[in-house]
């Protein structure tokens, strides 16, 4: 699923792991809901009855960054790994995630509320369910926007599992 405004792509996606290293492991002191969780990259994440255990950004699927840096036409992807948590019918979680992406200045480039809307009869496959990935692509420059923000919530549809986060990058 994909979405072009202002200059920009954005998408989400499910069914992707990651093979890297690690940098920071919350500890109880600054938990916010997800004790144990591996986060790379200044993530900012909170999450109620699911169990994180990564978070990280990656460009060109799966190429770890080092900085929230990307040049031009790169995509750059938030992955949100859940290890418990949601509820399954049949083989299949309903899911919801939502998006909104805005630029230094405030300007909102994208204020999607349910990016998996079209999955709410059939569900995903609850093995798929446990690795989403929001993705932000910035094709030409926005004169003023020197920065991205990008804010996102996962929550379960058939019960009160949820996921919230944000994060920054910049654009060379």
């Amino acid at each position: 699923m994909a979405f072009i405004l202002s200059g920009c792509e954005f998408n989400c996606s499910v069914g992707k792991t990651d093979n890297g290293t690690t940098t920071k492991t919350v500890t109880s002191e600054n938990a916010g809901g997800v004790t144990g969780t591996v986060i790379k990259n200044e993530i900012e994440l909170e999450a109620s009855d699911i169990k994180v255990s990564r978070a990280y950004l990656s460009v060109n699927n799966g190429i770890f960054l080092d900085s929230n840096v990307v040049n031009l036409k790169q995509k750059i992807s938030c992955t949100a790994v859940a290890d418990t948590g949601w509820t399954k019918i049949n083989g299949k979680s309903f899911i919801g995630t939502s998006e909104k992406v805005t630029g230094s200045d405030g300007t909102v480039l994208l204020d999607a509320k349910d990016l998996f809307i079209e999955y709410d009869s059939t569900g995903l496959s609850a093995e798929d369910a446990k690795v989403i990935t929001i993705s932000a692509t910035v094709s030409s420059k926005i004169p003023g926007i020197d920065m991205y923000k990008v804010y996102f919530k996962i929550w379960d549809k058939k019960a009160n599992g949820m996921i919230t986060g944000k994060f920054k990058f910049r654009v060379r």
